[in-house]
């Protein structure tokens, strides 16, 4: 707990008192990721100071890199905080594809698609989420906290903690990741679907100095894959496999391995002077989705709702953009038509977000082979395809 925590000297529920009474909604977001914080920094703008709960400590490590698209970074705007976020991120110009060799199979120029849409720009999450919650005041959120019991009404939601103490609430918001405890309360087991991959993989960073700060490239082999992804003064190393691969070695043995596969160039020499390889961010590789968004007056979002796979890199702009829209529709409502909110957001939402998940599964499915005859097979038709075919679908996702 922070400093005025402290002095209060109450239990959590209590605590929360002091915030909730100051604004027409008494509205709880559990989880302080990217979806919640935004909308937390959202609803403050608004004047509807909202509470947060964090399971994890606030100084904990915050997770890896995340690649930006103008769907999500728009909603910095309104937040008066894109000026900020462009200074600590980096503006992607091009994308680099590499057969299972490592010589180039595709190079595609972002240019046209920002200037229709705006930058997809690399940033550290640990970052980006400073940012986000330098938007709503401090005291609001209570990290180390987690939520043990909702009991969900027509006309409230009171929420048991960790510590034992209760709290009535207007709306509960489960922005607690992919994992979500909240969905576990509110839903049957029937009514949500993770979908492994059956790969994974870690995730370090390194120096940046000798490798192009606007350029991501990407090698997808047969059962293996290396990504690298220049933020600000750093370069995010992604090392990635199929579960067989990486579940018997360590993320330096690992490191070890690709670079025996690579040849000499610019993808061999980002797997030497890796940073952190003693504690790595490891990244299973599966989605989920819920049938059901919603529950009385629970509602949930971002990766809890509907998580995407990694190879896309359209998951944190989609929980931006749904807080953008769950926002604005609590936003218009009153503390007796929470329901209709919740209705509104899920009927302009869900839809679109699912549509997106769609893509990155097919997008998934493309690049995660175990075979070397798919490899080759699914390289002859990238190296055939158009720029604007293989933008095609990043297109879509942006209207």
């Amino acid at each position: 707990m922070n400093a005025s925590k402290e002095a209060c000297r109450l239990s959590i529920g209590s605590c929360m008192e002091t915030a909730l009474s100051q604004g027409r909604l008494r509205v709880l977001i559990v989880g302080c990721g990217i979806a919640g914080a935004t909308l937390a920094a959202l609803l403050y703008q608004r004047g509807i100071n909202s509470v947060v709960t964090e399971q994890g400590d606030e100084n904990e490590a915050s997770g890896y890199v995340l690649g930006l698209y103008p769907l999500g970074s728009r909603v910095l705007y309104g937040l008066n905080m894109h000026l900020r976020y462009r200074q600590i991120s980096s503006k992607m110009e091009r994308y680099v594809l590499y057969d299972h060799s490592g010589k180039i199979l595709k190079e595609i120029p972002l240019d046209k698609l920002a200037d229709s849409y705006g930058d997809i720009r690399g940033v550290d999450r640990g970052d980006l989420l400073t940012l986000l919650r330098s938007g709503f005041p401090r005291g609001n959120v209570f990290y180390n906290t987690s939520i043990q019991h909702i009991q969900n009404n027509d006309q409230n939601v009171i929420v048991t903690f960790s510590d034992g103490s209760a709290q009535a609430f207007d709306l509960v918001v489960g922005a607690d990741g992919g994992h979500s405890h909240v969905r576990e309360l509110i839903l049957s087991q029937n009514e949500y679907t993770y979908r492994p991959t059956g790969w994974g993989g870690w995730g370090v960073w390194r120096s940046l100095e000798g490798f192009d700060n606007a350029t991501y490239r990407e090698l997808w082999a047969d059962g293996w894959f290396v990504g690298i992804y220049p933020v600000q003064n750093r370069l995010a190393v992604y090392m990635g496999g199929s579960k067989d691969m990486v579940s018997s070695v360590t993320a330096t043995q690992f490191a070890k391995l690709l670079q025996s596969k690579l040849p000499a160039g610019v993808m061999k020499t980002a797997l030497q002077s890796l940073e952190g390889l003693e504690n790595p961010y490891f990244w299973n590789m599966e989605d989920c989705r819920a049938s059901r968004w919603s529950a009385k007056r629970v509602v949930l979002l971002g990766d809890a709702s509907t998580s995407f796979l990694p190879t896309a890199g359209i998951g944190s702009s989609i929980s931006m953009d749904s807080a953008s829209v769950l926002a604005e529709e609590l936003t218009r409502t009153d503390a007796l038509h929470v329901s209709h909110a919740i209705s509104n957001y899920i009927a302009r939402q869900k839809k679109h977000v699912e549509t997106a998940q769609r893509k990155s599964r097919i997008f998934a499915t493309v690049m995660l082979k175990n075979s070397l005859l798919a490899i080759k097979l699914r390289n002859a038709i990238i190296k055939k395809c158009s720029t604007s075919s293989f933008l095609k679908g990043v297109s879509k996702i942006m209207r």
